[in-house]
């Protein structure tokens, strides 16, 4: 569909986001139940998870899932496409047997602050556990390389301690003698004792978690297939759009998977992206991982992550990812030397999460568009 201004669909801020999500779901054809967690804040009163239910209008066979913002900053594209569902694909859905549950602005806190994590340092997607034992993880490899790389000082300078430890030896990456495999592998993974360091996923659960979590404790047992969608930025080619998932089979049904995805008959609009890829890793507690804990006996699910690409996924570009995101942490828990540092960095780390490109925005609904008409098509017809 050729769209006039793609802008539309991306919202200025929290608070009109937030008010649109709530405007749209009033519109939809009923049964339509809607609702919200409200999250405590010390700095804000306002903020809320707003979510739609939709259940089947006869009997409940699918169970389809949307969530976005998970972190924070990556809400715009989430609410974009979201609007871009809810106005134009749902109309069009025969909802006899499909139940829709959709939420909007997981981490509303890092969505109206430009933040990844929650007001706790708590990165959502190391943050589900459905029994709670994740938390009794030790990731001390994590904890070596966040006292070996990350600064516990204001930022004064462009360059973060990490990337000023670069160099390469042998045509491979090094920071120190840490390779860049070991390192992206060691720390990305999470690690849930110091919140003060890169990738922590709390000790317990976030409220905006138990929620979502108790939420899909009440729905997911009366459908037998499930296919959860948890919509991001970042990681891949700019304006591609990746299929991301978890290794446990439980959260991928590779039967429902193969009736479902057609990555090759639709490689206009997406590409699969294996967790084993370069740059891709596995991680503790995201939120797909959180249907393999729920799903009992027959009941298939297929949990797979959509992220837009951003900056791209060259070696240079992941370089200045993490220099960036790196100097972004330090920033928010020490400071800054001045002011216009800060801006610029604030302003760099932003666009890792949604820059300011209308090209890149046009590639992002298209994608979106073209995805969501035939994996929904085919769901149906499961």
């Amino acid at each position: 569909m050729k769209r006039n201004n793609v802008k539309d669909y991306f919202p200025k801020n929290y608070q009109e986001s937030r008010a649109e999500f709530t405007s749209m779901t009033k519109q939809i054809q009923a049964p339509c139940e809607t609702g919200n967690w409200n999250i405590a804040s010390k700095t804000s009163d306002d903020l809320s998870v707003d979510y739609a239910w939709l259940p089947p209008l006869k009997t409940p066979e699918k169970l389809l899932v949307l969530i976005t913002g998970i972190h924070g900053s990556e809400t715009y594209t989430g609410a974009a496409v979201l609007k871009l569902f809810i106005e134009e694909i749902l109309p069009q859905t025969n909802r006899d047997d499909l139940g829709i549950f959709i939420v909007h602005a997981m981490n509303p806190f890092g969505f109206k602050n430009h933040r990844r994590c929650t007001e706790n340092n708590v990165n959502l997607n190391r943050n589900f556990s459905v029994s709670g034992n994740m938390f009794n993880l030790k990731n001390s490899e994590s904890i070596r390389l966040n006292e070996l790389f990350l600064s516990r000082e204001p930022v004064s300078t462009e360059k973060s301690k990490l990337a000023k430890s670069f160099h390469m030896k042998d045509q491979k990456a090094f920071f120190g003698d840490v390779s860049l495999d070991h390192l992206t592998k060691a720390v990305s993974a999470g690690q849930f004792e110091k919140e003060e360091d890169l990738e922590y996923g709390g000790q317990k659960l976030e409220p905006q978690t138990k929620a979502l979590i108790d939420k899909m404790k009440e729905l997911i047992p009366q459908f037998q297939d499930v296919v959860a969608l948890d919509i991001h930025t970042g990681l891949g080619d700019r304006g591609r759009l990746h299929l991301l998932t978890d290794s446990d089979k439980r959260s991928l049904n590779p039967d429902l998977f193969s009736s479902i995805f057609k990555p090759a008959e639709d490689n206009e609009f997406y590409v699969f992206t294996s967790a084993d890829t370069e740059g891709f890793y596995e991680v503790h507690g995201s939120t797909n991982s959180m249907y393999s804990e729920l799903v009992k006996g027959s009941q298939r699910v297929c949990a797979v992550t959509l992220e837009f690409g951003t900056l791209g996924h060259s070696f240079e570009q992941q370089m200045e990812d993490m220099n960036v995101s790196t100097l972004d942490h330090q920033g928010h828990l020490y400071g800054y030397a001045n002011e216009k540092l800060k801006q610029k960095i604030l302003a760099a780390n932003f666009q890792r999460s949604y820059p300011d490109d209308d090209k890149w925005r046009t590639q992002v609904l298209t994608a979106a568009e073209g995805f969501l008409t035939r994996v929904l098509s085919r769901f149906l017809n499961v």
